[in-house]
């Protein structure tokens, strides 16, 4: 009796594990046969996602996670004298401001030391010549001198012009937080010189990082950087709104909540109106979807300055040292009737630093991770990174074409032998050496460094990086064919020893891997890139027809580094050279990425696809 109902039981579980199997062999076949249409379908449901971002219901309202900063909860005390400071200075920096680097920083520094700074001069190198950057130390009275806060102001506009108005306003700030005793951390005041290159030389020597000079060993220095606003106010005149510059190097941004003080700071007491970047146009702006496409316009200008990982501004050099930066940009207008000048910008800027003064720690409640589609709406981390789940995940290998049954096919493609592993290894051991080769040569410099002079030496490099990845994929191919010889009729033919299934099956692991890790990184590029690839890397494959090669390689050729320049120069009517000073001056002055990225990420990639289709 028990052995009768052990045996049905057995016999019960051997018909539900066929059962299961035999389902599970009939779903895979499901996948299988719609594997390209599932593909396709869910590439453009993650483009679909990205768009639905700006949308008002799939977005949240910014807050202040720290409670400690209680922005525009003080009394501020910039009023009539302190603007005829600002005003005077900004007279006396009209006379200095196209004199020579040195004189203007002297004028700085000895106004500095006027009002009882530790103040010093640091002098760097750079390819336009000697820069020479101005700064003091306010030592806070109620201070150890283990916290600080920078106020910096560029001799230089991002819009070309002088910043003399930024300039001027930070002197008069100097004396307001010189005469007021309720200050907790000491505030350095920076004058920098020569753009972005004069900020990452007092940002490096600052830490100890940067070439050891005379400046670099005198330098007065404070304790650890809380948080930093830089001011770009350019010319002398009233404007009518303010920008919030906030992208650093990589993709890195700031701490939410230091851009949320300066909403809430010019909301409730400087009162002007705040966009982000330097965009006042609203387009379709007496239409229901006119917010939609003013805040996917600002989310698309976010990702490219992230993409490119280039900096918006000054600021976003500091975000290397992990010091949340933010760059206010004064722009013009026309509107008479709503423009500000000295008045609104001190008040701005004191209530900043007198929220920022009330920090107890480091930033660190709110959003690291966020895309700011408007001064008071951000999409986190959590909402933005599905698309690109979607996107490393679609991986397509077209069937087998052979007439074999499913039986001796697996068991055919079940070696490592027939697959050919070692030779599409090969492969990708191959492109990838040769970007690393490409990333050498490109980035290599004389003993003096890079300058802007050596713009006909970067096409020279470029054309040989060029022809590098030309020779490594006609010898790639060449390689991996030998003379075949049949028994029959005694003919030779030429025939490859690469599968180009598993070549395939490697480039699109790489990719999404690559895909998926920068996304931790660098969102922006992460969807760059997957927009670039995904699809037509997908449907890539080797083919007999002559026809359907040339069409893939063309393809190839447009998404690969040089046909991506070539696109870029038909589009912005830009030089070759000006493009890739811009690529090399972000590597080696800002520490920008990109080219790395390119050379032994994205190229090698594309030089393996551009094997397959001729295998």
């Amino acid at each position: 009796m028990l052995g009768s109902w052990i045996r049905a039981k057995l016999a019960a579980r051997r018909s539900s594990s066929q059962y299961n199997a035999e389902r599970k062999e009939k779903i895979i076949r499901f996948v299988k046969r719609f594997t390209v249409p599932l593909s396709i379908l869910l590439f453009f449901v993650g483009i679909a996602w990205i768009f639905l971002l700006p949308y008002q219901d799939f977005n949240k309202k910014t807050y202040i996670s720290e409670n400690a900063l209680l922005p525009g909860q003080v009394n501020v005390y910039f009023g009539y004298n302190d603007i005829r400071t600002a005003e005077e200075y900004r007279y006396q920096l009209t006379e200095h401001e196209r004199q020579e680097s040195e004189t203007r920083a002297t004028f700085i520094l000895n106004e500095f030391r006027s009002l009882g700074f530790d103040s010093a001069l640091q002098h760097f190198n750079t390819s336009d010549g000697i820069g020479v950057n101005a700064f003091a130390v306010y030592r806070a009275p109620r201070s150890d001198g283990k916290e600080s806060l920078i106020l910096s102001a560029p001799w230089e506009s991002r819009t070309g012009e002088y910043n003399t108005n930024g300039i001027a306003i930070l002197l008069s700030l100097a004396k307001l937080f010189k005469r007021n005793v309720y200050w907790s951390k000491d505030i350095i005041l920076l004058v920098t010189d020569k753009g972005m290159a004069g900020t990452q030389s007092w940002v490096d020597a600052y830490h100890g990082t940067g070439q050891p000079n005379y400046s670099f060993l005198v330098m007065p220095r404070s304790g650890a950087i809380q948080g930093v606003v830089n001011l770009d106010f350019p010319g002398t005149q009233d404007y009518e709104s303010l920008g919030i510059f906030f992208e650093g190097v990589n993709g890195q941004l700031p701490n939410l909540d230091l851009i949320n003080t300066i909403v809430t700071v010019c909301t409730r007491t400087a009162r002007v109106p705040l966009t982000l970047h330097d965009d006042t146009s609203h387009p379709y702006s007496d239409q229901p979807w006119g917010p939609y496409v003013q805040s996917l316009l600002h989310m698309i200008r976010t990702m490219q300055y992230q993409a490119l990982g280039h900096p918006s501004s000054d600021a976003g050099l500091y975000l290397r040292y992990k010091i949340d930066a933010v760059t206010v940009h004064g722009i013009r207008g026309n509107n008479l009737h709503a423009l500000f000048g000295f008045h609104k910008i001190g008040i701005l800027l004191e209530s900043t630093f007198r929220s920022l003064n009330n920090l107890l720690e480091h930033f660190h409640q709110s959003f690291f991770f966020y895309l700011l589609l408007r001064p008071n709406r951000y999409v986190s981390i959590g909402d933005y990174m599905p698309p690109i789940i979607l996107f490393a995940s679609l991986y397509y290998v077209e069937p087998s074409t052979d007439k074999k049954s499913e039986k001796e096919v697996s068991s055919i493609h079940a070696t490592s032998s027939s697959r050919n592993v070692a030779s599409a290894l090969t492969v990708m051991i191959m492109t990838h050496l040769s970007g690393f080769m490409i990333f050498y040569i490109m980035q290599t410099r004389s003993l003096v460094g890079y300058t802007g002079n050596d713009s006909e030496l970067l096409v020279v490099q470029f054309a040989l990086s060029c022809c590098i990845a030309l020779i490594t994929v006609i010898g790639t191919i060449f390689s991996h064919y030998r003379q075949h010889q049949p028994a029959t009729d005694g003919t030779t033919k030429m025939v490859t020893t690469l599968n180009g299934r598993t070549l395939k099956s490697f480039c699109l692991a790489f990719s999404g891997l690559v895909i998926s890790t920068i996304s931790l990184l660098n969102f922006s590029l992460a969807v760059v890139t997957a927009v670039l690839i995904v699809l037509p890397y997908t449907l890539m494959r080797s083919s007999t027809s002559l026809w359907a090669r040339i069409f893939q390689w063309i393809i190839l050729t447009i998404l690969s580094p040089p046909g991506l320049a070539a696109l870029t120069i038909f589009i912005t009517q830009l030089p070759l050279a000006h493009l890739l000073s811009f690529l090399m001056e972000d590597y080696q002055v800002v520490g920008s990425w990109l080219l790395l990225y390119i050379s032994v990420a994205y190229w090698p990639v594309n030089m393996a696809m551009q094997v397959l289709v001729f295998i």
